[in-house]
């Protein structure tokens, strides 16, 4: 199984680098607005440009009017018109500049070399690209961003049934105590209200009445006594 970290190196960071050297290929429009026509100073508009190996020169004109041709120094001098040469003819010709060096190019149509159509240029090789890093741990120097965070494993679920000790076991039910009463000492108790209500009239006859009972029987002796 490839390793992740290349994959991921791979589709990141390598297109990055091929669009790069793409995108340093340039397209050269000879004469740019002008196009490629008479009356134009191809020697002005070629300063300051620099052309590589890779680049493409367009040809932009009307066709059938003027055309295009890759010739030597010494036919570039003469505007001379090669037999067994064809030359470009589309209006829009795309010259690929495949080595380094001179160029040289003219349109054989008419007097339009010896009226200034004419252009020469020198080729450079491109610069060396820019070499890729060599990541010792290509995980850990990649941006967070760029790197996809991993779940972090969760402990399972309990199940519903599987519950603890604590939660299966009922409370025992304490017995409800009664608190112990306060021990009074007799002195601290509180005595018969001075104020109590008197006694109800049968409550009151009782004593009487033992008495008057005590009484005559105390009377009855005496008197059989004296008898």
């Amino acid at each position: 199984m490839a390793d992740p970290s290349r994959l991921l190196f791979f589709f990141l960071v390598v297109p990055i680098f091929l669009v790069r050297e793409v995108s340093a290929i340039t397209n050269h429009t000879v004469g740019d607005r002008s196009g490629w026509t008479t009356g134009v100073d191809y020697s002005s508009w070629t300063a300051g440009k620099t052309f590589f190996v890779g680049d493409f020169l367009v040809f932009r004109y009307k066709k059938g009017v003027h055309n295009v041709l890759d010739v030597d120094v010494s036919t570039f001098s003469k505007c001379a018109k090669p037999k067994n040469q064809r030359p470009l003819n589309t209006g829009n010709d795309f010259v690929p500049l495949t080595l380094p060096g001179f160029k040289w190019f003219i349109s054989t149509i008419g007097h339009d070399c010896k009226s200034g159509q004419k252009l020469i240029i020198s080729v450079e090789n491109p610069p060396p690209p820019a070499s890729v890093p060599q990541f010792a741990h290509p995980l850990s120097t990649l941006p967070s961003a760029l790197v996809p965070a991993l779940p972090i494993p969760m402990p399972p679920a309990p199940s519903p049934s599987a519950q603890s000790p604590a939660q299966n076991q009922t409370t025992p039910q304490l017995p409800i105590v009664p608190a112990p009463s306060q021990n009074i000492p007799p002195s601290h108790l509180p005595g018969p209200s001075a104020t109590a209500p008197p006694p109800s009239g049968a409550a009151a006859k009782s004593p009487v009445s033992a008495y008057l009972g005590v009484s005559v029987v105390v009377a009855a002796v005496l008197a059989g006594i004296i008898i």
